[in-house]
């Protein structure tokens, strides 16, 4: 079994934790979290373990009742592997203790790619992650666009992918900022495209990004030219049969985003999460050597399964194959259609 820790028990942190309980050679040794609020107490009540950053913490935690079980340095201790879902630029911080300790880390897409020593999306690199102590699971639109563009770029290679990504501005928890009643503009390219170039090197990609009063879902519009031309019917198979992808159709009302946050009610998926990528069928457009395609992508999840490989990665589970679909058993995650 291995041994795994996570620190930081926010949007990400606590999907890793629980994805982690489900997996039959994982292990959850506990969690980090600051601060004793209700959804430690909530782990808590759920039988999960939880450290405490520092000694500085103890009182806090004291005064909330909450029980703990050390700080940082004693999960430490019981790890084989960390996952660090900590805020941007903590986990940098963080990967000092780890190198200290000669503990394997994951981080996440938030931190800058040299925090580890392979930027990691399942399906493209797996087998570049082996053995490392290293790795930056990426942010959830370069999950989303590095597995769609890879499926396509494996059977019809790609010229040129100009992609336009709509984004939440926050997550539905976070009530501290964001923007209302208006859409801001990344002006210039965005950093998507830069970002997935350090998964996919030989993609020639631009990014544009504006974000959205909405919590729910990033949309990317794309449009690719291929090195030839294709069918749109080609595109559609190959989409279908390709992993943690899913095509489905406005005519069956799923139309919006709001409806693909319903459809995650209707299937029961906990936290309403979707792990995959959803492309619109009636988006495929194809036309000589251009195709277009718009997808959504659920911002919560869609780094879950990514987490739970790149933790068999670097723990030297030589088979990806195998590795994805323990993954995607366990959470439920399918192919081609819902129903």
């Amino acid at each position: 079994m291995i041994r795994v820790g996570v620190v930081g028990y926010g949007t990400i942190g606590k999907r890793v934790a629980n994805a982690i309980t489900k997996q039959p050679d994982m292990v959850l040794v506990g969690v980090v979290k600051r601060s004793p609020d209700y959804s430690a107490k909530i782990g808590i009540s759920r039988g999960i373990r939880f450290f405490i950053p520092h000694e500085e913490l103890v009182d806090a935690w004291n005064r909330a009742g909450a029980r703990y079980y050390g700080t940082l340095d004693d999960l430490l201790q019981e790890c084989d592997v960390i996952v660090d879902a900590t805020p941007k630029g903590i986990g940098m911080k963080n990967r000092v203790i780890y190198e200290s300790k000669g503990i394997k880390a994951i981080f996440q897409g938030g931190e800058h790619p040299n925090v580890g020593e392979v930027s990691f999306v399942a399906q493209v690199n797996y087998e570049s992650a082996l053995g490392k102590q290293f790795l930056r699971v990426v942010s959830c639109n370069t999950t989303g666009l590095a597995r769609v563009l890879h499926a396509i770029n494996q059977q019809y290679p790609i010229e040129k992918a100009i992609v336009f990504l709509v984004r939440r501005a926050i997550d539905p928890n976070q009530d501290t900022n964001g923007i209302i009643d208006c859409v801001a503009p990344s002006f210039g390219v965005s950093h998507h495209a830069e970002d997935l170039k350090t998964v996919l090197k030989d993609i020639n990609i631009v990014t544009f990004a504006v974000r959205i009063p909405v919590t729910h879902f990033h949309v990317h519009m794309i449009s690719i030219k291929l090195k030839e031309t294709v069918d749109r019917r080609e595109i559609i198979d190959l989409l279908e049969e390709s992993r943690r992808i899913v095509v489905l159709s406005s005519r069956d009302g799923l139309g919006s985003t709001a409806k693909l946050l319903d459809l995650s009610r209707e299937l029961g998926r906990p936290r309403f999460d979707i792990y995959e990528n959803l492309v619109w069928l009636d988006s495929i457009y194809a036309e000589g050597k251009w195709l277009h395609l718009m997808q959504a992508i659920h911002q919560e999840a869609i780094v879950i399964p990514e987490n739970i490989d790149a933790i068999r990665a670097v723990s030297g589970f030589t088979d990806a194959l195998t590795s994805m679909n323990l993954t995607d058993s366990s959470l439920s995650i399918v192919s081609t259609r819902f129903y």
